[in-house]
């Protein structure tokens, strides 16, 4: 807040004082600065773009491993690294335009004010201090430097007012406030539209037509926005997790960004190793092996098929919260929703339309069975539970293999729930009309033996 106020105060007085000395000299004066501020402008735009699409290129080539060390990334961990040498050019280009413009603007601009004291001199044959003609005419001299003020503090301010329109845009769009800051004052908005345009025009890189510079980055801004309306729990109805599916398909950089991020990320984390400053701690037994077997999967993950993934992932995500399952070790809270029928047919539904998410579904087989041995105090052999080829299976076939897994898992958690009086009729009953299941029906001889087999040794 102190920078802020610090900030505006500073504009507030250089204006002031910009129209206050105006008001005193004469308008040729102020006529001439306003030219010596005004045509940099244009030249410093058009050196600046000359040398970003001269160096642009090989520098953010160069610059790509620092780009990832600032990042918290590293390379030697990573599956892909195609979409970061983009953000890498995506920086450096911004970068370098917004510099080599303002060393350019300051050059001229110095250069010019020089010009321009030469031909005060040779004008009125006098030192351009000392000369002070006859006629100010004050509201004149006012006007033309108000202009000189607009063109310098523009050239200063646009990457500000760029970033305020962004940010600006964003938070409208996820309804979210932002908080006072240099980005989100007054003076900043001021500079906003024609910040952004001056901007991506600057900054744009040679060759690539497929996005614009401030479109991306608003669309990261508002995923950033809305992940942290998730993180402080501002997401009841699930409006921020539907704006991060619908940023990512506005968008062609952050799709592969967030695709080659993720299939880094779940890499690592599966491994154990550290990434983007996170180590990962896995919950202990069957829910941190689904977990690690789910972060195999997102290791695979391709732009091409983001999108879908992604809506695949916010459904399942939706689907989770109703049954209360917010965090990585809702274990339990899992298990008792895999034994209704309704919340198993909507999940397997979901996984089952999404080729890279269908092989979850054995995983969730692997974890529900599991989990229910586990709490009937029983030993299982994990080897029964055995993974086939779903690929075959049509929807109807999904909705069956569903009820049928509900009926199992309602089953065994009843039976672990009264361990002492077991309902083996009830059991018998149950496995024999769940017996055509493709998925779970060639574990169940099994799995019947197992239970039986304990059952027998608890009584004796």
């Amino acid at each position: 807040m102190l920078l802020l106020i610090l900030f505006m105060l500073i504009y507030a007085a250089v204006l002031a004082l910009c129209v206050y000395f105006a008001v005193k000299r004469h308008w040729l004066k102020s006529c001439l600065s306003a030219v010596a501020a005004l045509i940099p402008v244009p030249i410093s735009y058009f050196l600046a773009k000359k040398f970003v699409d001269a160096f642009g290129a090989p520098l953010s080539d160069a610059l790509k491993e620092g780009f990832l060390e600032l990042l918290n990334l590293r390379s030697d961990v990573m599956l892909r690294e195609t979409a970061m040498l983009k953000v890498s050019s995506y920086a450096v280009n911004a970068i370098l335009g917004i510099t080599a413009y303002l060393i350019c603007f300051f050059i001229l601009w110095g250069l010019l004010s020089l010009v321009k004291r030469l031909i005060f001199r040779l004008f009125y044959k006098k030192d351009y201090r000392a000369c002070d003609p006859p006629k100010k005419l004050p509201v004149l001299s006012a006007v033309f430097s108000l202009i000189s003020f607009g063109a310098i503090s523009f050239s200063v301010l646009f990457p500000l007012g760029a970033a305020s329109n962004i940010a600006a845009s964003a938070a409208k769009v996820c309804d979210y406030r932002l908080p006072a800051s240099i980005v989100a004052n007054p003076i900043s908005r001021l500079y906003g539209a024609a910040g952004r345009g001056f901007f991506d025009s600057l900054t744009e890189i040679k060759g690539v037509t497929e996005f614009v510079n401030s479109d991306e980055a608003q669309r990261g801004t508002e995923i950033y926005i809305s992940l942290r309306k998730v993180a402080e729990g501002a997401d009841a109805d699930g409006e921020s997790i539907e704006r991060i599916s619908d940023s990512l398909k506005n968008s062609y950089l952050m799709t592969d960004v967030m695709s080659e991020l993720v299939a880094n990320a779940a890499n690592s984390w599966k491994n154990g190793r550290r990434y983007m400053t996170v180590t990962p701690k896995f919950p202990a037994g069957r829910s941190g092996e689904l977990v690690k077997d789910t972060l195999e999967i997102l290791s695979g993950w391709e732009r091409e098929n983001l999108v879908s993934d992604i809506d695949t992932a916010i459904n399942v995500y939706k689907l989770l919260r109703r049954k209360g399952i917010t965090r990585l070790n809702d274990g339990a809270a899992l298990f008792d929703a895999l034994a209704e029928e309704e919340f198993d047919r909507e999940l397997f539904a979901e996984l089952s339309h999404n080729g890279d998410f269908l092989a979850v579904i054995p995983k969730v087989l692997r974890f529900g069975i599991g989990t229910a041995v586990d709490a009937m105090e029983m030993e299982m052999n994990d080897d029964y539970i055995v993974e086939l080829d779903t690929s075959k299976l049509n929807e109807d076939d999904w909705l069956s293999e569903a009820s049928a897994f509900s009926v199992l898992i309602s089953r065994m958690k009843t039976m672990s729930e009264n361990s002492g009086s077991p309902d083996t009729i009830g059991l018998l009953a149950d496995l024999y009309s769940i017996r055509d299941s493709k998925l779970i029906g060639n574990v169940l001889i099994n799995l019947l033996i197992q239970i039986l087999y304990n059952l027998q040794l608890a009584a004796g």
